[in-house]
């Protein structure tokens, strides 16, 4: 829910060999697997500037609210997926880049 956004503005996400910090870009449900959903599994490293611009802009597009947070090329995204139930092969995706070191 945005009250839940409001609250939970960044992710933290930490590996072995560091710490990372993400804002979120975005929010939204599709659909895996159908020629209806956004591939958004498709996209893991952007060739160009059109490219990563391009898939902001459709996960910008597809959010269910405005965070008011936007990435640039050059900016590292983590995409979170879990299943989503209101839909055959639902899906939730929250979009994130990470912030300055």
């Amino acid at each position: 829910s945005e009250d839940f956004y409001q609250e939970h503005k960044t992710i933290r996400f930490d590996t072995l060999s560091g710490f990372g910090e993400y804002e979120i870009v975005a929010v939204f449900k599709t659909v895996a697997y159908s020629e209806q959903g956004f591939k958004y599994y498709h996209f893991t490293r952007a060739e160009s500037a059109e490219d990563f611009d391009a898939y902001i802009s459709k996960c910008k597009e597809l959010s269910i609210y405005d965070t008011g947070v936007s990435a640039e090329y050059g900016d590292k995204l983590i995409t979170l997926s879990t299943c989503e139930y209101s839909q055959n092969d639902g899906r939730l995706l929250v979009v994130a880049k990470k912030t300055e070191d």
